[in-house]
């Protein structure tokens, strides 16, 4: 035991020399204080970059979104023909759907989805059928093979999650 006291003594002996500082025990109260006052001051600061840059985010989402509500309105506002272009869309993701693997075995939540997409496009289809016995009614006509085509994108996308094992 004496040996360890012996090398701790020899130990703080090799330590420098402390001088106490000028203004003794205030002038250590003080230089704390300005040590916490700049520590205040930079969560300060970060706090009010963090609350800018979430604002500036907001501020440029809402734009963009509003921007982007008022091209559709504008795009809804006027018709634009049914063209090719729409109906190959739909042949393409017909073509597309035939390609993909069916699987025997799905979880309850992607049947579901998967068979109220069908379901949608089987009304669809209908629709579409008595579209085209109303003569005055292209832009019904339209809309449906719009309609038709961002339904057969969306049963699309949930058979080939399904058909490569992400839900």
């Amino acid at each position: 035991m004496h040996t360890e006291l012996n090398e701790w003594s020899r130990r703080l002996s090799t330590l420098s020399g402390f001088d106490a500082p000028a203004a003794g025990w205030s002038g250590v109260l003080a230089a704390r204080r300005q040590r916490q006052a700049r520590g205040n001051l930079r969560w300060t600061a970060s706090i009010a970059a963090a609350v800018f840059a979430i604002s500036a985010g907001l501020g440029w989402w809402l734009h963009a979104t509003q921007r982007d509500l008022a091209q559709t309105a504008t795009a809804e506002a006027q018709p634009v023909p049914a063209t090719a272009v729409v109906r190959a869309e739909n042949a393409r993701l017909e073509q597309l759907l035939a390609t993909l693997p069916e699987r025997r075995v799905m979880r309850g939540s992607t049947a579901f989805t998967v068979a109220e997409l069908e379901d949608r496009l089987a009304l669809l289809d209908d629709r579409l059928s008595r579209v085209t016995l109303e003569p005055n009614a292209p832009e019904r006509s339209e809309r449906l093979w719009r309609q038709r085509a961002e339904v057969m994108n969306s049963l699309v996308q949930v058979r080939y999650a399904d058909a490569i094992g992400t839900y």
